[in-house]
């Protein structure tokens, strides 16, 4: 049996890198285009991916290659929906992301190729960054991971006449 210390200590390791990653994408100004969402989408398709370059350091790259593939699918669904709906999706991705790892990669046949401290490194970051994402949302504290308002379509007295957008002309001509 491993001591304490040998899974704390790379756990608390990724935790405080995902902390910081977290911290990095929510106030990182060189491209705020980007905003949070997608960079988060893209680290949770990255850290799917890592073990998929893991795969190939087993005895037997083929079928480890299709089981890592399998989760860099589910995974990368989880990165697309967080994307493109509700920031909810991102948060569930990455808590779930650690079972994924530690069931194949720790307790499992993974853990011949796959080191323990990389791992538990992973769990921990992904733990952090599920957790920032739920406070993020929960607490409005980063405008990209809000659902984006649905806007009236009667006109606001306060707020001056704009053009309609391109699918706002669609729905429009639409009939009802």
């Amino acid at each position: 049996m491993e001591d304490a210390s040998s899974i704390l200590i790379p756990a608390a390791v990724g935790a405080l890198l995902g902390a910081a990653f977290a911290f990095l994408a929510r106030w990182s100004e060189r491209y705020p285009q980007a905003g949070s969402r997608r960079v988060l989408a893209y680290a949770l398709i990255a850290t799917a991916a890592l073990y998929v370059g893991l795969a190939f350091a087993s005895d037997n790259p083929k079928a480890w290659f299709g089981i890592e593939m399998t989760g860099f699918a589910i995974f990368g669904s989880f990165a697309l929906l967080g994307l493109v709906g509700s920031p909810w999706w991102l948060a569930i991705g990455f808590a779930l992301h650690p079972f994924w790892h530690l069931q194949f990669h720790y307790v499992g046949t993974g853990s011949e190729f796959a080191p323990a401290w990389f791992t538990l490194g992973l769990t921990g970051f992904d733990l952090a960054v599920a957790a920032y994402v739920v406070y993020a949302v929960l607490r409005d504290a980063d405008p990209a991971l809000q659902r984006k308002a649905q806007r009236s379509t009667v006109p606001d007295e306060d707020e001056p006449e704009r053009p309609l957008t391109r699918n706002e002309r669609r729905a429009a001509k639409k009939p009802r």
